[in-house]
């Protein structure tokens, strides 16, 4: 059975940097099939735009409000990328006819180019710190 396709999308707030990110509730009726085990929360492979894969935990309340979020793994993302309050994160599942599905996990940051037009660019945290005349930035 193919699974559909989705994407969401959200502005991360404090809270979702630092702890776990909670998820629009749209996303459960996408993530039923995935836990039809009856569990309440499932392991899975999300990878990034260069095709790191990361681990993650989607975890939704077993009564009332679902309230989704993703758990373990996600701090481990945040670190890496140098995650902000602010930031976009998107989440999607993919599949394609006779394929298994998979995850994608990507995280964009507005700025300004040289001709000050405003983007949305992949978070990437610099490996090397940012100097400017031997100063750190």
């Amino acid at each position: 059975m193919a699974l559909s396709n989705f994407e969401i999308s959200k502005t991360l707030t404090e809270s979702d940097v630092t702890d776990k990110v909670g998820l629009p509730v749209k996303i459960v009726a996408h993530m039923i099939p995935v836990l039809m085990n009856g569990e309440n929360s499932v392991e899975l492979t999300a990878f990034d735009i260069w095709g790191k894969p990361w681990q993650l935990k989607y975890y939704t309340r077993p009564t009332g409000k679902p309230c989704p979020v993703l758990t373990a793994g996600w701090r481990e993302y945040v670190k890496e990328k140098g995650v902000l309050a602010g930031d976009e994160f998107i989440f999607s599942r993919h599949q394609d006819a006779g394929e298994l599905p998979y995850y994608v996990i990507q995280v964009k940051r507005e700025t300004v180019t040289r001709e000050e037009e405003l983007v949305a660019v992949e978070v990437v945290k610099s490996l090397t710190p940012m100097t400017f005349q031997g100063e750190p930035m």
